[in-house]
């Protein structure tokens, strides 16, 4: 009998000290993303190397890759339903980051997508947030960029139609272009395309004075060297896509000057408490990431590190791993000093009430000689 007893209490202590929370990380770690996945799944280690541990049980980061796939992005989503995670981080991309909310908002399993920006995402329910701004508000933000401080009347717009994140940035864009004054022409082009020759033949007789480039680096760097080739020299604005290093390294020169919108790095945030997180992880991230160049520490890095702060805060704060408990008080967090800045979900639709987007200009001599530098930041908040 007291060998029995002793058997049981040994088997529930070995439970707990054996006990980890589990949390699914579901990213772009191949494929056409690949970059920004991986930068992305960096900062969420290096966050995880400064908090391993919640509630006293360790944290089991189980990591997915969705090949930047819509299928491979929902089956990354449904085995997070089969092994019981307690929320998921990512994916980057709105058009993996849509279909993988579907399937765990009907699951009821939190989400935090670290950098979709499509509008749609949190609103498929209300186990799903973002760590990201949207779309409406970059979209907005570029378009005023290029009308009023580049004076630009007449703008081409590419947008690769089958993305949900470049159609819908790319609506955004045109329609404050227009509001501004400015007369459009968008251009669609689809995913791997590699010839822009119709798109470019199409916009030499409108004349822009500038182009606006929705989409991704993979399609922009064959873009980009026709662009130049064919006589193209207006100044291109991108977006926060272009924050990989696929754009000048697979066009080199060609994209010298290119400018673009994307998350803040620790220069660029407004608020000095956030500037100061931001630059001790920065430091952290080099010290742990082995071979880490200058230019793969990005805002990506920073929306991945605190995707995983609030979901770990939460967990903290509802005291258990109940999926429910957890998800309110992620819904009701307010002002969580993260190092992408302050962090507040209460009243919003699961995007934090303030983010900051950076302003940035590559300065590109060749595919192996490059540099982004930092222009100005705009939040939120100072733009409302």
């Amino acid at each position: 009998m007291r060998k029995s007893l002793l058997l049981a209490v040994l088997v529930i202590l070995g439970s707990f000290a054996f006990a980890q929370v589990k949390i699914g990380v579901n990213l772009e770690l191949s494929g056409r993303f690949a970059a920004i996945g991986n930068q992305t799944l960096n900062g969420i280690k290096v966050a995880h190397m400064q908090m391993p541990k919640v509630i006293g049980q360790e944290v089991q980061l189980v990591i997915c890759d969705d090949e930047t796939t819509r299928e491979g992005s929902i089956a990354c989503a449904q085995r997070f339903v089969n092994e019981g995670v307690v929320g998921v981080l990512g994916a980057i991309s709105s058009s993996m980051s849509i279909p993988a909310a579907e399937v765990l908002q009907d699951a009821g399993i939190i989400m935090i997508s670290t950098s979709s920006t499509n509008p749609q995402t949190t609103q498929i329910g209300d186990y799903i947030f973002r760590m990201a701004y949207t779309d409406d508000f970059q979209g907005k933000l570029a378009a005023a960029y290029v009308v009023k401080d580049l004076g630009a009347k007449r703008v081409a717009i590419f947008r690769q139609i089958d993305d949900d994140y470049s159609y819908g940035l790319a609506g955004f864009f045109d329609a404050t272009a227009k509001k501004l004054g400015a007369k459009t022409l968008v251009q669609d082009y689809v995913a791997n395309t590699v010839d822009f020759t119709a798109q470019l033949n199409n916009i030499r007789g409108f004349k822009p004075d500038a182009i606006y480039y929705s989409g991704f680096c993979a399609e922009g760097a064959p873009f980009m060297k026709q662009l130049r080739e064919q006589g193209f020299t207006q100044q291109v604005v991108g977006a926060d896509a272009s924050d990989d290093p696929q754009c000048p390294e697979g066009a080199g020169a060609a994209f010298n000057n290119w400018i673009f919108t994307g998350f803040a790095t620790p220069n660029l945030i407004p608020d000095p408490e956030a500037k100061k997180r931001a630059e001790a992880f920065k430091a952290k991230y080099f010290a742990s990431i082995k071979n880490a160049k200058p230019g793969d520490f990005n805002g990506f890095v920073l929306a991945g590190a605190d995707s995983y702060n609030v979901l770990v805060a939460a967990i903290k704060k509802a005291g258990a791993t109940d999926v429910k408990a957890v998800r309110d008080a992620l819904a009701n967090m307010e002002h969580y000093p993260g190092v992408s800045g302050d962090i507040t979900y209460k009243g919003t639709d699961g995007t934090p009430k303030d983010r900051t987007i950076g302003f940035y200009q590559y300065k590109v001599k060749s595919a192996n000689d490059w540099k982004k530098i930092e222009l100005f930041g705009k939040s939120t908040a100072e733009v409302q």
